[in-house]
């Protein structure tokens, strides 16, 4: 999941986005590091929603790995990754 790669293939800086999202009195606006460390931290699927609200895209298009990830699961236990096939 690169959500950087997601922003920036839409048109969008960090902080761009940083400037659009909420922050924790309600009011627009976050600082460009909070968004990174949103980013590279564990997001919650409330900001994941928000982002991809921003930038025009689903929450599953955003934290997808790629077009070559497409209907792909990965096992949690071990990580293995397995193609589905239609």
């Amino acid at each position: 999941m690169n959500i950087k790669e997601q922003i920036q293939n839409k048109g969008f800086t960090i902080s761009q986005v940083a400037a659009l999202m909420t922050n924790k009195n309600g009011e627009k606006g976050i600082t460009q590091s909070s968004l990174s460390q949103i980013i590279n931290g564990n997001p919650t699927l409330d900001k994941l929603q928000e982002i991809a609200s921003i930038i025009g895209i689903s929450v599953s298009e955003l934290v997808s790995e790629g077009e070559d990830e497409k209907n792909t699961i990965t096992c949690p236990k071990c990580g293995t990754k397995f193609k589905m096939e239609e």
